[in-house]
């Protein structure tokens, strides 16, 4: 019943997101698009959780990945890689991605297996020079290992707002969620609000720096809230290709699990 419910929530919200789209499309006719300043950092979003609030634009494609290391509060270390993750742009303003499966590795514990699979659908809602506003559907299905996996169907909405000026960009994403624990945690759904905020600072047209502090406000059944602080640098190789360094850490609870995490990845765009 939970994945039916979840199957349905998820396809309602892409019927009323493809509805609105075509009701206020021409509210934003002769209006100087934001999303087409910035050039591809405005798209490239990797290392961080908050997306960026432009899609990917109509008939182009990029591909993300990286390598996470965790330093665990209480469990050790663990890596994470290859974080694969595809974005198509899709018409109206509209965005598909799918985020692949991840091997985790805790040398520790000697444990390993796959994170789960994501499906996401985003789409720009409205925009004005300096803000535009974006929505996002993300189904998580049943997937991954009985270690780092998810044993039943979840979802994820969010809200999106964003603000450009110049050099410098803003985002607030909110959201909420229905996940699953893996199979060896014993499958337990539960519910969470997830609020995050994200600053960005184009030093140059190819230079990015970013901190950005989210959370969760349960991080587990029967668990409190966790935030967590990660910041870094998004810079340009070639004008289709950038990559990024990160680091994260905790502010409080348990969310993620670690005390800090070292991040690095690279994009393309076609």
């Amino acid at each position: 019943m939970n994945a039916i419910c979840s199957k349905f929530i998820f396809g309602g919200l892409l019927f009323s997101i493809s509805t609105l789209s075509i009701a206020i499309e021409e509210s934003n006719q002769g209006v100087s698009y934001p999303c087409t300043e910035g050039a591809i950092l405005t798209y490239f979003k990797r290392p961080t959780v908050a997306t960026s609030a432009c899609p990917v634009p109509y008939g182009r494609v990029t591909l993300e990945g990286g390598i996470q290391y965790n330093d665990f509060i209480n469990r050790g270390e663990q890596w994470l890689w290859p974080q694969s993750k595809i974005r198509i742009g899709l018409p109206w303003r509209s965005e598909l991605s799918i985020l692949f499966p991840s091997e985790k590795t805790n040398p520790s514990l000697n444990l390993a297996g796959l994170s789960t699979t994501q499906l996401a659908l985003k789409h720009e809602i409205t925009y004005t020079k300096h803000w535009n506003i974006a929505t996002r559907a993300v189904y998580i299905p049943a997937s991954g290992g009985k270690h780092y996996g998810t044993a039943k169907d979840g979802y994820w909405l969010n809200g999106i707002l964003a603000f450009r000026h110049k050099n410098i960009n803003m985002t607030a994403m909110v959201g909420f969620l229905s996940f699953s624990t893996s199979k060896d945690d014993g499958g337990r759904s539960f519910n969470s609000f997830s609020p995050d905020v994200l600053i960005g600072w184009f030093a140059q047209n190819w230079l990015e720096f970013y901190a950005e502090v989210y959370g969760q406000t349960s991080t587990g059944p029967n668990r409190g809230p966790g935030y967590n602080l990660d910041a870094g640098v998004i810079f340009l190789i070639t004008k289709d290709i950038a990559i990024d360094m990160g680091i994260g850490k905790r502010l409080t609870g348990t969310l993620g699990n670690f005390n800090t995490y070292y991040d690095s990845g690279i994009s393309f765009i076609f």
